[in-house]
Formats: structure tokens, sequence, C-alpha cells
């Protein structure tokens, strides 16, 4: 039996049957939707509407309908329209009647929602366990270049020696901020919707306590307007994986970069490379490729969910039905790039005589801040200082020397307060360390920064 037969004489067109149909996509739901509909016939059965006969009927019915679709000998029928009717109209195959009783008193319009919430809070916990592997990864491999010294940069140009670790702290700190926003989530995203109805609330009285405990939400929906028609928590989840993807993919670019073969500081592991169909000599980093362009897609998500519900009129409209192949998209999306990126990072080789090669390039031009920091010390203003070592480069370049390499006479030709003790200043780890402060990149500051971080991952924190 259709929906359509009561009301209409007709079939809906082919063309509208088409895009009216949502099955291809939100049969993903079927555990969700199994699940709710299990606790509501309890709840109908609490509330007098159902026998213990019919009850026990229509659970067993479910149950069955689940395995059936878990074996995969379910057959998804495109004119049922969606995942409810779907399963609605195998229940009436399998148990008869009874199946005509579950949805007393309640709508498709909070049931969606409802299965969407129970989805989310189980891709919450399992992209939490991810980012945990992620940021565990960050970390070690932190650990393991503590002592690692490279050119930091601002405007892709070298700007200051920093430790390596320090850099990828930066990666897991960015990281940390959108496991900190999924953990703030969950309580928004943890408020039961079931007893909604189509709009009004629930006309039968169900008692909606029992269900959020047995669902294992943590609050009831406040306003049932309201609970059919948002979607700012599927918004804001997407949110919450543009934003991690917005790191991975700066990550990526990072890493890309500093793999090519010009610069070589690190080397991706082959497993995570491929090479050209035409170039035999190709090592292509496509996995980190792949992420930064899958950030695309998955920011694209995001504004289709924000424009889908800028002009809808309260309360629920069939708009929303587009909330859900997006939603999914940058379900599979997140999942799969995050768990990449930690074998990235997990595999990846720092080449240090490469970088030291670098090092050996940049003439010396990294030690600029530190020769201005050190005419300060000698009194003179900042402004100043700069302007001096701003000409000191510039003698450099000219002569094509380094800036170690150039002589006291040079350095006091731009300022007469540079003295013999100037040469003291070419010292990267002295450079690295002069930076002694909360958050800085002195080798103190990064350990003190790393052990506190160790500590409360080994917490749980």
């Amino acid at each position: 039996m259709s929906l359509r037969d009561g009301r209409f004489g007709v079939p809906a067109s082919g063309a509208f049957a088409k895009i009216n149909a949502s099955v291809d996509f939100d049969r993903r739901l079927y555990r969700e939707d199994i699940r709710g509909s299990v606790a509501y016939a309890k709840a109908l059965r609490r509330g007098g509407f159902l026998s213990a006969a019919q009850e026990h009927a229509i659970v067993e019915g479910l149950e069955s309908i689940e395995r059936e679709i878990e074996g995969g000998a379910f057959l998804f029928r495109e004119e049922d329209e969606d995942i409810h009717m779907n399963i609605e109209r195998r229940l009436f195959e399998t148990i008869g009647e009874a199946a005509g009783r579950l949805h007393t008193g309640r709508s498709r319009n909070e049931q969606i929602v409802l299965d969407e919430r129970l989805y989310l809070a189980g891709v919450l916990e399992a992209l939490g366990e991810k980012m945990k592997g992620l940021l565990n990864a960050l970390v070690s491999k932190a650990r393991a270049t503590l002592q690692v010294i490279v050119p930091s940069y601002t405007h892709m140009m070298p700007a200051q020696a920093v430790s390596l670790a320090h850099i990828f702290l930066a990666y897991y700190h960015a990281l940390a901020r959108d496991s900190g926003r999924m953990g703030d989530y969950r309580k928004r995203l943890m408020i039961m919707p079931l007893g909604s109805g189509a709009v009004a609330g629930s006309s039968i009285g169900i008692d909606r306590e029992p269900l959020k405990e047995e669902l294992g939400f943590e609050s009831l929906s406040r306003n049932s307007v309201d609970a059919v028609s948002t979607r700012d928590f599927i918004a804001e989840f997407l949110f919450i994986c543009a934003s991690i993807f917005v790191t991975l993919s700066r990550m990526a670019e990072d890493m890309i970069i500093n793999a090519s073969e010009e610069r070589g500081f690190f080397t991706i592991p082959d497993s995570l490379s491929t090479t050209s169909s035409l170039m035999p000599q190709k090592k292509n980093p496509d996995s980190l490729e792949l992420i930064r362009g899958k950030s695309a897609r998955v920011i694209g998500n995001l504004m289709s969910s924000l424009v889908m519900m800028k002009a809808l009129p309260y309360s629920y409209n069939r708009d929303l039905q587009e909330d859900k192949e997006g939603l999914f998209d940058t379900v599979d999306a997140t999942l799969a790039c995050v768990q990449v990126m930690t074998e990235v990072v997990d595999g990846l080789e720092v080449n240090r005589g490469r970088i030291e090669e670098v090092f050996a390039r940049s003439r010396g031009f990294l030690f600029a801040t530190d020769l201005a920091d050190y005419l300060v010390g000698k009194g003179v203003p900042f402004r100043d200082a700069h302007s001096a070592v701003g000409a000191l480069v510039r003698a450099a370049v000219e002569k094509g020397r380094s800036l170690d390499r150039l002589s006291l006479e040079d350095f006091r030709k731009c300022s007469a307060q540079f003295g013999e003790d100037v040469f003291g200043v070419f010292d990267y780890r002295k450079s690295v360390d002069k930076h002694d402060v909360p958050g800085g990149t002195a080798f103190v500051r990064v350990e003190e920064e790393l052990s506190r971080i160790e500590r409360e991952l080994a917490l749980g924190v």
C-alpha cells in the first residue's frame, strides 16, 4: 500500500517519483531507523497502544529486517520513497496487521531527525577515535624531531629557524581544537526529537523520558516546530569537518612542498604515493593531493547545507531531504582522510642532510632578525636596527656572500654598534633557543609543551 493511495487517485509522475525517492542514499540509516522504531514500539506498549503480543511481533519483525539488510537479502524499492517506508512495507509483509500500529502518533518528520542524530552520534565516536590517532601520530613525530632545526616560512619565503617539532605541534593544536569542538558539539547533538510529531507534538501523550534514556540521548527537544525543522546540528557537524579539512589541506600543502625534489625535507612513504602513467621516474604525493582536493567538496557540502536552510519557512519542508547526500559524502571523506593523514605522518621520513643543505644555501639570511635583536641589545631602537640589517642584507646580496662571511668592516658600515661578538649570532641552536617564551620555539619550551600534551593524552583529556 502506497502513502498516495488514500489522498490521490493517480500515481506520481515518473520524473517526480525519481527526485522524490531518497532510499538510494538514506538506506544508510537503516540501523538507526530500526533502533528508533524498536524503542517507539516499547513506548507504545507502555502507553497502552500495543498489546504485549503486538509489541513482541513488531520488535521481532524489525530485528529480522535488520538481519535481512545486513545479509544483502532486503529488496529496497524506489516506489516506497525512503528508508522508513521500505522498512514499514517489509514489516507488513513479515508480521501483517500489527505493523500498521507502529506509526501511531509518529511522523516521518521526527523520525528522520531522530535517525540523523543517532547516526551522527556513532560517527562522532568513530571520528573521535581517528582524530586521537592523528593527534598521537603528530606528537610522536614532534618528539622524534625536537632537535631538528628547519627554516620556517612566511609568504613562502624563509623566515626564522625553528624546531621542526614546533611545526608538528602547530598542526596538533589546530586539530586538537577541532577535537574540542566535537566534544562541545555532542551536547547539542544529543537532543531527542521523538515525540514531536509532524509539527505540533505527539497527540497521544507518548512518554518521552523513557524513550530518551533507552536511545541514549542527553536531553529532550523543547519545541516541536524547531525539533522537526532544524538541521543546524548537521551544519555544525559539517563545519567541524570543514575545519578539520582546512587544517589537513594546509598540512598536505606543507608536506607536498617539503617533499618536492627542490626542497626535499621529507620523504613520503611509497605506499602513499603513485607514479606516472608516462614518466616512470615520478613519485607523486597523490595521497596528500587527494586530501587537499577533497577539502573543496567538504567545504562545499557545508555551504550547500547552509544555503538550503536559509530561506525555508518553519516548519518541515521537503527541501530537507537534500541534507543527507552531502552529509554522507563528508562523513566518508573525513573518516578516510584523517586515517590517510595519520599514515602519512607515521611514515614520514625527515631528511636531515637535505635540511642542512638548505641552511647552507640560505646565506645566513635566517639570522637577520637575530642581528636586529643584537643591535637592540646594544641600545639601538628596533626600527633603526631593522633598517641597518636590511642594508647589511643588501650588501651581502651585492657581494654575493652570506651574512656570516661579511667582514666586521661591512657590518660597521651599516651600524657602528656591531662589534666582534656579532659573529656569535650565527648559531642556529642559539637562534632557536632565544625564543624562550611560552609558546615559543626554544627547545625547552617545545619540550615543556610536548610533555604537557603527552600527559593530557595519557589521561585521555
